[in-house]
């Protein structure tokens, strides 16, 4: 059977639409996938009751307490194009901190900071803060296991031509 270039050319438009829409749905499913695995499973490997003290081992993920990096996760759906870009990310206030630390904490009213947990009452002039990343190692961890290009193919597999 023939095909008219006519017919191949509204062939090929109707084929990269839905490549659109797949690479769209895609790097959405990613996004989704990274925040909702960052939130019940790299966020709660450690637990502690919020107010216990609790010394995180360097560069492990922050422990589960109030839950508030937890809730904090979202995503950013894709919009559509061959080139699709979605977003995980968190809203919490200390997540940046968290995640990158490097930074020292220093009172914002008075000469020192203070509080109170399990481990006794707490006072210091100034405080580093060390990276305790949890976003990054889900990222990492999604790709060495394969779930991340998993969900990515399931993702497009209903818009594949």
């Amino acid at each position: 059977m023939a095909i008219t270039p006519e017919e191949n050319l509204a062939l090929l438009i109707q084929i990269e639409a839905r490549a659109r829409l797949g690479a769209q749905a895609a790097a959405t499913a990613m996004a989704r996938y990274i925040a909702e695995r960052t939130a019940n499973d790299t966020l709660r490997r450690t637990t502690h009751a919020p107010g216990a003290y609790h010394k995180a081992a360097p560069g492990a993920p922050p422990a589960y307490a109030s839950g508030s990096l937890a809730k904090g996760m979202y995503y950013t759906p894709a919009s559509a194009g061959l080139r699709a870009t979605a977003a995980a990310g968190n809203s919490a206030r200390h997540a940046k901190l968290l995640e990158h630390g490097g930074c020292v904490l220093q009172p914002t009213s008075g000469k020192v900071m203070h509080w109170e947990d399990s481990g006794g009452s707490w006072y210091h002039a100034q405080l580093p803060a060390p990276a305790h990343p949890f976003l990054e190692p889900t990222v990492q961890e999604a790709i060495d296991d394969g779930t991340l290009r998993q969900v990515a193919i399931d993702a497009f597999r209903p818009y594949d031509p």
